[in-house]
Protein backbone atom coordinates (compact mmCIF):
# COMPACT_ATOMS: atom_id res chain seq x y z
CA UNK A 1 0.00 0.00 0.00
CA UNK A 2 1.75 3.27 -1.00
CA UNK A 3 1.99 6.17 1.43
CA UNK A 4 -0.79 8.25 -0.21
CA UNK A 5 -3.65 5.55 0.03
CA UNK A 6 -2.38 5.19 3.73
CA UNK A 7 -2.88 9.02 4.64
CA UNK A 8 -6.31 8.70 2.97
CA UNK A 9 -7.45 6.16 5.00
CA UNK A 10 -5.84 7.40 8.00
CA UNK A 11 -7.95 10.78 7.12
CA UNK A 12 -10.65 9.13 6.70
CA UNK A 13 -10.43 6.84 9.33
CA UNK A 14 -10.24 10.47 11.52
CA UNK A 15 -13.25 12.00 9.84
CA UNK A 16 -15.70 9.12 10.21
CA UNK A 17 -14.57 8.94 14.36
CA UNK A 18 -15.11 12.91 14.66
CA UNK A 19 -18.10 12.01 12.72
CA UNK A 20 -19.45 9.59 15.53
CA UNK A 21 -18.24 11.97 18.06
CA UNK A 22 -20.13 14.67 16.75
CA UNK A 23 -23.26 12.25 17.07
CA UNK A 24 -25.51 13.26 20.24
CA UNK A 25 -26.55 10.57 22.35
CA UNK A 26 -30.16 10.15 23.52
CA UNK A 27 -29.94 12.11 26.82
CA UNK A 28 -28.46 14.94 24.85
CA UNK A 29 -31.63 14.79 22.25
CA UNK A 30 -33.72 14.16 25.48
CA UNK A 31 -32.08 17.66 26.78
CA UNK A 32 -32.56 19.57 23.35
CA UNK A 33 -36.52 18.53 23.02
CA UNK A 34 -37.07 19.92 26.61
CA UNK A 35 -35.03 23.43 25.31
CA UNK A 36 -36.64 23.39 21.79
CA UNK A 37 -40.41 22.51 23.02
CA UNK A 38 -40.54 22.82 27.04
CA UNK A 39 -44.54 22.11 26.71
CA UNK A 40 -43.54 18.16 25.73
CA UNK A 41 -43.76 15.44 27.91
CA UNK A 42 -41.04 12.91 26.38
CA UNK A 43 -41.54 9.28 28.04
CA UNK A 44 -38.79 7.81 26.36
CA UNK A 45 -36.09 8.84 23.76
CA UNK A 46 -34.10 5.88 22.37
CA UNK A 47 -31.71 4.63 19.53
CA UNK A 48 -32.86 3.83 16.11
CA UNK A 49 -30.90 1.44 13.46
CA UNK A 50 -30.66 4.25 11.25
CA UNK A 51 -27.20 6.61 12.54
CA UNK A 52 -28.18 9.90 13.92
CA UNK A 53 -32.10 9.36 13.88
CA UNK A 54 -33.71 8.76 17.42
CA UNK A 55 -37.31 6.90 18.61
CA UNK A 56 -38.99 9.84 20.60
CA UNK A 57 -42.38 8.41 22.86
CA UNK A 58 -44.40 10.83 23.72
CA UNK A 59 -48.16 11.15 24.49
CA UNK A 60 -48.36 7.33 23.94
CA UNK A 61 -47.08 7.74 20.15
CA UNK A 62 -43.90 7.32 18.60
CA UNK A 63 -41.92 9.95 16.57
CA UNK A 64 -38.38 10.44 15.20
CA UNK A 65 -36.19 13.08 14.96
CA UNK A 66 -32.42 13.56 14.90
CA UNK A 67 -29.66 15.25 17.23
CA UNK A 68 -30.47 18.71 17.24
CA UNK A 69 -34.41 17.82 18.07
CA UNK A 70 -36.13 20.61 15.61
CA UNK A 71 -37.80 18.52 13.04
CA UNK A 72 -39.76 15.16 13.68
CA UNK A 73 -41.48 13.04 11.52
CA UNK A 74 -44.06 10.51 11.88
CA UNK A 75 -44.62 7.25 10.48
CA UNK A 76 -43.75 3.42 9.91
CA UNK A 77 -39.81 2.30 10.07
CA UNK A 78 -39.69 -0.68 8.07
CA UNK A 79 -37.06 -3.18 8.11
CA UNK A 80 -37.88 -4.33 4.38
CA UNK A 81 -35.62 -6.81 4.07
CA UNK A 82 -37.07 -8.74 7.41
CA UNK A 83 -40.51 -7.38 6.28
CA UNK A 84 -40.56 -5.92 9.99
CA UNK A 85 -42.57 -3.05 11.04
CA UNK A 86 -39.84 -1.88 13.70
CA UNK A 87 -42.32 1.09 14.74
CA UNK A 88 -45.26 -1.10 15.64
CA UNK A 89 -43.21 -3.43 17.61
CA UNK A 90 -41.72 -0.82 19.19
CA UNK A 91 -45.62 0.87 19.88
CA UNK A 92 -46.68 -2.46 21.24
CA UNK A 93 -43.66 -3.04 23.62
CA UNK A 94 -43.43 0.95 24.73
CA UNK A 95 -47.26 0.49 25.41
CA UNK A 96 -47.78 -2.09 27.30
CA UNK A 97 -48.78 -2.13 31.43
CA UNK A 98 -47.85 -4.32 34.45
CA UNK A 99 -51.43 -6.31 34.53
CA UNK A 100 -50.38 -6.87 38.37
CA UNK A 101 -51.38 -3.65 39.06
CA UNK A 102 -54.50 -3.47 37.72
CA UNK A 103 -57.66 -2.86 40.41
CA UNK A 104 -59.57 -5.91 38.64
CA UNK A 105 -62.62 -5.02 41.74
CA UNK A 106 -63.51 -2.75 39.54
CA UNK A 107 -64.16 -5.17 36.55
CA UNK A 108 -66.97 -7.50 35.65
CA UNK A 109 -65.48 -10.72 36.07
CA UNK A 110 -66.68 -13.90 33.56
CA UNK A 111 -64.99 -17.05 32.99
CA UNK A 112 -65.25 -19.02 29.74
CA UNK A 113 -64.10 -22.71 30.03
CA UNK A 114 -61.19 -23.78 32.14
CA UNK A 115 -60.57 -19.59 32.04
CA UNK A 116 -56.50 -20.24 31.92
CA UNK A 117 -55.89 -17.50 28.97
CA UNK A 118 -57.00 -13.76 30.18
CA UNK A 119 -58.10 -10.68 28.78
CA UNK A 120 -58.71 -7.29 30.66
CA UNK A 121 -61.15 -5.06 28.54
CA UNK A 122 -61.98 -1.56 28.83
CA UNK A 123 -65.64 -1.16 26.82
CA UNK A 124 -68.04 1.29 25.93
CA UNK A 125 -71.47 -0.01 25.78
CA UNK A 126 -72.42 2.43 22.91
CA UNK A 127 -69.76 1.62 21.32
CA UNK A 128 -69.84 -0.23 17.44
CA UNK A 129 -66.58 -1.53 17.63
CA UNK A 130 -67.28 -2.92 21.11
CA UNK A 131 -70.31 -4.77 19.74
CA UNK A 132 -68.65 -6.16 16.93
CA UNK A 133 -65.50 -7.41 19.13
CA UNK A 134 -68.53 -8.91 22.03
CA UNK A 135 -69.50 -10.84 18.84
CA UNK A 136 -66.51 -12.05 18.66
CA UNK A 137 -66.04 -12.90 21.91
CA UNK A 138 -68.89 -14.88 22.20
CA UNK A 139 -66.98 -17.74 19.96
CA UNK A 140 -63.87 -17.54 22.30
CA UNK A 141 -63.38 -20.18 24.85
CA UNK A 142 -61.30 -21.10 28.06
CA UNK A 143 -60.51 -17.15 28.91
CA UNK A 144 -61.13 -15.39 31.77
CA UNK A 145 -62.48 -11.64 30.73
CA UNK A 146 -62.32 -8.47 33.06
CA UNK A 147 -64.58 -6.16 31.67
CA UNK A 148 -63.72 -2.76 32.68
CA UNK A 149 -66.96 -0.37 32.20
CA UNK A 150 -65.54 2.74 30.61
CA UNK A 151 -68.39 5.11 29.11
CA UNK A 152 -66.78 7.98 26.65
CA UNK A 153 -70.15 10.24 27.13
CA UNK A 154 -68.59 12.84 24.92
CA UNK A 155 -69.74 10.17 21.91
CA UNK A 156 -72.34 8.54 23.56
CA UNK A 157 -73.95 10.65 26.31
CA UNK A 158 -76.37 7.69 27.36
CA UNK A 159 -73.66 5.25 28.07
CA UNK A 160 -72.46 5.96 31.46
CA UNK A 161 -76.35 5.47 32.33
CA UNK A 162 -75.58 2.00 30.74
CA UNK A 163 -72.57 1.31 32.33
CA UNK A 164 -74.30 2.04 35.47
CA UNK A 165 -77.24 -0.44 35.24
CA UNK A 166 -75.14 -2.54 33.68
CA UNK A 167 -72.89 -2.64 37.16
CA UNK A 168 -75.96 -2.43 39.27
CA UNK A 169 -78.03 -5.37 37.37
CA UNK A 170 -78.12 -8.92 39.47
CA UNK A 171 -76.07 -10.63 36.64
CA UNK A 172 -73.87 -7.74 34.88
CA UNK A 173 -71.81 -9.95 32.41
CA UNK A 174 -75.47 -10.89 31.01
CA UNK A 175 -76.90 -7.81 31.05
CA UNK A 176 -74.05 -6.42 29.32
CA UNK A 177 -74.37 -9.21 26.43
CA UNK A 178 -78.01 -8.32 26.33
CA UNK A 179 -77.27 -4.95 25.57
CA UNK A 180 -74.58 -5.14 23.49
CA UNK A 181 -75.60 -7.92 21.54
CA UNK A 182 -79.65 -7.74 21.34
CA UNK A 183 -79.76 -4.33 22.08
CA UNK A 184 -81.95 -5.38 25.20
CA UNK A 185 -82.01 -1.93 28.08
CA UNK A 186 -80.80 -2.99 31.24
CA UNK A 187 -83.69 -1.93 34.00
CA UNK A 188 -81.46 -1.81 36.64
CA UNK A 189 -81.65 0.85 39.59
CA UNK A 190 -78.73 3.88 38.58
CA UNK A 191 -78.48 4.12 42.61
CA UNK A 192 -75.58 2.07 43.40
CA UNK A 193 -72.48 2.75 43.74
CA UNK A 194 -69.99 2.01 40.67
CA UNK A 195 -66.37 1.92 39.61
CA UNK A 196 -67.27 4.01 36.29
CA UNK A 197 -65.85 7.20 37.20
CA UNK A 198 -62.45 5.60 38.99
CA UNK A 199 -62.34 3.31 35.60
CA UNK A 200 -62.20 7.01 33.61
CA UNK A 201 -59.39 7.83 35.94
CA UNK A 202 -57.49 4.68 35.55
CA UNK A 203 -58.17 4.85 31.65
CA UNK A 204 -57.03 8.42 31.78
CA UNK A 205 -53.51 6.82 33.25
CA UNK A 206 -53.18 3.87 31.03
CA UNK A 207 -53.78 6.89 28.14
CA UNK A 208 -56.68 5.09 26.84
CA UNK A 209 -58.41 7.39 24.32
CA UNK A 210 -60.74 4.80 22.48
CA UNK A 211 -62.57 1.60 22.60
CA UNK A 212 -62.39 -1.30 22.92
CA UNK A 213 -58.92 -1.23 24.19
CA UNK A 214 -57.48 -4.29 25.79
CA UNK A 215 -54.52 -5.98 27.69
CA UNK A 216 -53.15 -9.68 27.24
CA UNK A 217 -51.60 -11.51 30.11
CA UNK A 218 -48.46 -10.16 28.64
CA UNK A 219 -49.57 -6.74 29.25
CA UNK A 220 -49.59 -5.30 25.54
CA UNK A 221 -52.06 -3.48 24.48
CA UNK A 222 -54.34 -4.12 21.61
CA UNK A 223 -57.04 -1.15 20.24
CA UNK A 224 -59.99 -2.06 18.58
CA UNK A 225 -62.03 -5.03 17.47
CA UNK A 226 -60.37 -8.11 16.30
CA UNK A 227 -61.72 -11.44 14.65
CA UNK A 228 -61.68 -14.92 16.55
CA UNK A 229 -58.95 -16.02 15.19
CA UNK A 230 -56.76 -13.06 15.65
CA UNK A 231 -57.98 -12.88 19.27
CA UNK A 232 -57.32 -16.67 20.31
CA UNK A 233 -53.74 -16.13 18.52
CA UNK A 234 -52.93 -12.94 20.66
CA UNK A 235 -54.39 -15.07 23.68
CA UNK A 236 -52.15 -18.27 22.96
CA UNK A 237 -49.37 -15.71 22.23
CA UNK A 238 -49.59 -13.60 25.56
CA UNK A 239 -50.27 -17.02 27.78
CA UNK A 240 -46.56 -18.32 26.61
Amino acid sequence: MNMTLKACLSALSFSLCSISLAHADTNTVTQNIKKNFPDIQVQSVNNTPIPNIYEVYMDGEIVYTNDDARYFFLGNLVDLKNKTNLTAERQQELSKIDVKTLPLQQAIKQVKGNGKRVIYLFSDPDCPYCHELEKELQQVDNVTIYLFLFPLTSLHPNAQNIATQVWCSKKPYQAWENYVLHGKQPNASTTCTTPIQKNLNLGKQLQIDSTPTFFLQNGHRISGARSVSEINQLLDDAAK
